[in-house]
């Protein structure tokens, strides 16, 4: 009974038709009763937040991911990791929670990276993409990132992710053209909408061909906001009567509220006010029943009617509404917040108190056995333990034990095929008087901040690993030493110029970069130290540049 309905609800999450996915996921989780059934609630999780994301239901997503997640062995199944992290940084980003969005993104992006599978790779560039607009305003990163996603989308032959990372590209287009029709730069603004547009016709090329209604439903109505926004108001109202249906037909009630505002904007366009305002108040006289979001775009919507047609008394009470409703808002994001938080502590306490209990009895039954042989096998067990952990707890990257693994077996696979490898030492420049001047914690933020810097700006195929305080190594697969010293330039310009104000008003980092290009197999220790010469030379020279190791190039 439980295979029939996890079945039902993987058939639903193809459909599109998440309704009934929901149905189907909420009934096997509730038939998940024993430690036996393990592994089907683990997917039934998964599934259940993924289709409560799709339904607008954005906290209980949050909440059934991370539960799901927790079940989840970091290396083993790192697959099914990274798809409910993928659902978690969505429904984050769609609650405006933008820095914790990029942080479950950045953790399913590293999950994929593991699996290997394109697809799940795709989903979380799809995610860290959406994410780097959100919490850092970078519209360049997010679409080189979202342009990779639909890239591994295409190579997987997966028409929903193709779908959802042009969908993506031209939702944040659009995000950035509304930014700068506020600043008043509407040239710049209508640029960016027509960009958001050719993203949004060829969605609806790929959902029409395929069989996905909530597919359909969301290029119907991306189409009429985008045609709103280009004043194409025809076009736009054709758009809005099939998204309509399509949501009616498909029991989408997030979707037809969305529709609700379009429509509201589009009376607004015409003339039409008195029927625009309407609108919006009956969406807001369903009270509970809509999102915090929705309530938000609804009052706005009401501000710029009143404000467009001088009746500005009630125009300034809308603001003073939308001020009293950002406070409950900040209250609701900080709520699910310190829910997140609590999980996760106590999935480390959970976890932390089942390993105790396993060594405790491993321990027993060997003192028991005294047999060697059996403790051979224990020590080869806790070595596997050992090995599964090879990832920074603070950046999220690789650590020392993934780099001296995956360092000697890429420089051993050299010389097998063109190109070389990039071994990359990069340290943070006076780092230590940026711990005594502001303190360990700052410290840390920065670390991550460079953690994720060079994340986003690396391939998946590169390693990203922190080496010890901080010092990273990177290692980059590149055709010509030419391609690594660019990247590693980009990097160092990346670092030089964040806005690091946001971390510390007076925080300024930089790094410095030490490379060795090796072209033919040699030894570890040797490429390492090599980069380390070259690191040793940066600095010396002044910092914040990059340096090449004695020679250039190895092989």
């Amino acid at each position: 009974m439980i295979a029939m309905h996890l079945r039902q609800a993987r058939q639903a999450r193809k459909s599109g038709q998440h309704h009934l996915g929901r149905l189907a996921a909420a009934n096997a989780l509730a038939l998940c009763k024993t430690p036996q059934h393990q592994q089907q609630r683990n997917e039934a999780l998964l599934l259940l937040a993924l289709h409560l994301l799709r339904m607008g239901h954005l906290t209980e997503a949050v909440q059934y991911g991370l539960e799901a997640a927790a079940g989840l062995d970091f290396v083993g199944q790192a697959g099914a990791r990274a798809d409910v992290l993928c659902t978690v940084a969505m429904a984050c980003n769609e609650m405006g929670l933008g820095q914790d969005a990029l942080k479950y993104a950045l953790e399913a992006l590293s999950a994929a990276r593991i699996d290997g599978d394109p697809l799940l790779l795709s989903w979380a560039l799809n995610r860290a993409g959406l994410a780097t607009f959100s919490a850092l305003g970078d519209l360049e990163q997010s679409v080189s990132l979202l342009q990779q996603a639909d890239q591994q989308a295409r190579q997987a032959g997966d028409d929903v992710a193709c779908f959802s990372a042009l969908t993506n590209l031209g939702v944040n287009y659009r995000a950035a053209g509304l930014q700068q029709e506020v600043l008043g730069n509407h040239d710049e603004a209508r640029r960016l909408f027509l960009l958001a547009r050719q993203q949004f016709v060829q969605a609806e090329a790929l959902a029409t061909s395929g069989s996905n209604l909530h597919s359909l439903t969301t290029s119907y109505i991306n189409l009429a906001e985008i045609d709103i926004n280009l004043g194409d108001l025809a076009t736009a109202t054709s758009a809005l009567a099939r998204a309509r249906g399509l949501a009616e037909q498909g029991h989408f009630t997030h979707m037809q509220r969305n529709a609700d505002l379009a429509e509201a904007a589009l009376l607004h366009h015409s003339g039409e006010h008195e029927a625009a305002a309407k609108a919006l108040r009956n969406l807001l006289a369903q009270g509970e029943l809509i999102e915090f979001d929705m309530v938000v775009l609804a009052h706005e919507g009401l501000y710029r009617l009143y404000k467009d047609t001088g009746q500005f008394q009630l125009a300034l009470a809308e603001l003073e509404e939308l001020r009293r409703i950002e406070k409950a808002l900040t209250n609701q994001r900080s709520s699910t917040q310190g829910w997140a938080i609590r999980k996760e502590l106590e999935i480390t306490s959970a976890q932390l108190s089942a390993e105790r209990e396993r060594l405790q009895a491993e321990r027993e039954r060997l003192r028991a056995a005294r047999l060697e042989a059996e403790k051979a096998l224990a020590d080869a067990r806790m070595n596997e333990l050992e090995q599964a952990a090879l990832f920074d707890p603070l950046t999220g990257v690789a650590n020392r034990r993934s780099l001296d693994l995956e360092g000697p077996a890429r420089l051993a696979r050299l010389g097998t095929e063109a190109g070389g490898l990039a071994v990359v030492v990069l340290d943070l420049d006076h780092f230590k008087s940026i711990n005594d001047r502001f303190g360990h914690a700052i410290g840390d933020e920065a670390l991550k901040k460079v953690a994720q810097l060079v994340t986003l700006r690396t391939r998946s195929s590169d390693l990203v690993a922190r080496y010890g305080g901080e010092e990273f190594v990177l290692l980059l697969q590149e055709d010509m030493v030419e391609s690594a010293l660019a990247c590693c330039e980009r990097l160092r310009l990346a670092i030089m110029e964040y806005s690091w104000q946001d971390v510390h008003p007076l925080l300024h980092v930089t790094a410095s970069f030490g490379l060795h290009w090796c072209e033919q197999p040699q030894g570890w220790d040797e490429a390492l130290r090599a980069a380390d010469l070259a690191l040793y030379g940066a600095k010396h020279n002044g910092r914040n540049r990059l340096q090449m190791s004695a020679g250039g190039l190895s092989g």
